[in-house]
C-alpha cells in the first residue's frame, strides 16, 4: 500500500534531579578562582611593567651600544670608501699613464708605419727607376746603329766624338753619328796635330777664332766643321789637348790607328799642323789650309776654292756630284783589282 505518513521515533535521554546541582557547585568554585586570581594579576602586570622597563633600559643601552658601532663601522667604511677612492684616482692615474704610453706607442708604431712605408715607396720608386734606366740602356744597346753610307763614312767611321766642358776641371765626352753630325755642312776640314807638337799649340788658338768666326756669318752659320785626326802619342793627352779645341775628333784609338794612318797618306800629310778642306762630299778643296788662313784671317776667300770647282758646285746640285764621284770611285776600283791580278800574274810568270 502507498506510503503516506511515517513516524520518527527520537532515543532522547532522560536527565535526572542530580544534574542541576554539580553545575552549581562548579560555577561557584570557578567564581572563588577568579577572586583569588585578581592579586597574581595584579602582581603579573607590575613585573611585566618592571620587565618592561629592564628590557627598554636594555633595549635603549643595546641601542647605545649598536649607534656606537654602526657609527664606527660607518667611519671605517668612511675610511675604507676613501682610500678605495684614493686608490681608485691612483688607478685612474695608472691608467691614464698607461693609456698615454700607449698612445705614445700608437704614434711611435704609427711613425713607424710611415717611415717603413716611405721607405718601401722609396725603394719602390727607386727599384722602378733602376728599371727604367736599365730598360733604356737594355733598349739601347739592343736597337741596332743606323746604316750608314756615304763617302764620309768610308773617311771617318761611322762615330765622331765631341768635348763638352762641364765645369773648370771636368769635361765630358758625346759620341755622335758621322752622317748625323755632318748633315748640312758646306764644308769639312781634317786638322792634323799633336800636343807634343810646338806649332800646332800656336797655330789651334787660331783656328779656333777662325772656326767661331766663319760659322757666324751671315745666311752661312754652322755651315763649317772640323774633324781632329789627332797625333798624340797617348789618350790621356788626347783628352787634354781636346780641352782647347770647339769642333769633332775621331775616337784616339782610330785616330793613333789604321785609320789615322790611311788619311794620312790619303792626303799626303808630310807634317803637322796639316788642315785639308773638303766639300761636302768629300773632295778635296784644298790641302793648305794652314797657311791659307794666316794669309786670309777675316776669311774673304773662304774656303779657297778653285775656279773650276766653283763652276762645277754651281752647275751641278750634289747629288748628281755625288754619283758621279761614286762611279769614277767603283772605276778606279775595278782598275784597280785588274791593274793588281795582272801585276800578281806577271810576276808569277816570271
Amino acid at each position: 500500500a502507498p506510503l503516506t505518513s511515517f513516524a520518527i521515533h527520537s532515543k532522547i535521554p532522560t536527565m535526572t534531579t542530580t544534574r542541576p546541582r554539580k553545575n552549581l557547585l562548579l560555577l561557584s568554585v570557578a567564581a572563588l578562582a577568579l577572586l583569588s586570581t585578581t592579586p597574581l594579576l595584579t602582581y603579573a602586570q607590575d613585573a611585566a611593567t618592571a620587565t618592561a622597563d629592564i628590557v627598554e633600559d636594555d633595549v635603549t643601552d643595546l641601542g647605545d651600544v649598536i649607534g656606537d658601532a654602526m657609527g664606527d663601522i660607518t667611519e671605517g667604511l668612511d675610511e675604507e670608501v676613501v682610500d678605495l677612492d684614493d686608490a681608485a684616482a691612483a688607478a685612474s692615474v695608472e691608467e691614464s699613464s698607461e693609456s698615454e704610453e700607449v698612445t705614445a706607442v700608437d704614434d711611435a708604431t704609427a711613425t713607424a708605419d710611415e717611415t717603413t712605408t716611405t721607405a718601401e715607396s722609396t725603394a719602390e720608386a727607386t727599384a722602378e727607376f733602376k728599371t727604367d734606366e736599365q730598360t733604356q740602356a737594355e733598349e739601347e744597346e739592343a736597337t741596332p746603329p743606323p746604316a750608314q753610307t756615304g763617302p764620309f763614312i768610308d773617311l771617318f767611321g761611322e762615330v765622331l766624338l765631341s768635348l763638352e766642358m762641364v765645369d773648370e776641371t771636368h769635361a765630358q765626352v758625346h759620341q755622335h753619328y758621322t752622317n748625323e753630325v755632318l748633315s748640312g755642312k758646306k764644308v769639312v776640314g781634317l786638322y792634323f796635330s799633336a800636343d807634343w807638337c810646338g806649332p800646332c799649340r800656336q797655330f789651334t788658338p787660331d783656328l779656333v777664332n777662325f772656326y767661331d768666326k766663319m760659322n757666324a756669318r751671315r745666311g752661312k752659320k754652322d755651315e763649317f766643321e772640323i774633324i781632329w785626326v789627332s797625333r798624340c802619342r797617348d789618350v790621356d793627352s788626347f783628352g787634354q789637348y781636346f780641352t782647347h779645341m770647339k769642333w769633332l775628333a775621331l775616337p784616339p784609338q782610330e785616330a793613333m790607328g789604321q785609320r789615322g794612318q790611311y788619311l794620312g797618306e790619303k792626303f799626303k800629310v808630310k807634317s803637322i799642323p796639316t788642315l785639308v778642306l773638303l766639300d761636302e762630299i768629300g773632295n778635296v778643296i784644298t790641302l793648305d789650309g794652314r797657311n791659307k788662313i794666316p794669309m786670309d784671317k777675316a776669311g774673304v776667300g773662304f774656303p779657297w776654292r778653285s775656279p773650276m770647282s766653283v763652276l762645277v758646285s754651281t752647275l751641278f746640285p750634289r747629288s748628281f756630284r755625288l754619283l758621279v764621284k761614286s762611279q769614277i770611285a767603283g772605276v778606279l776600283e775595278k782598275a784597280k783589282a785588274v791593274l793588281g791580278g795582272a801585276a800578281r800574274g806577271g810576276a808569277a810568270a816570271r
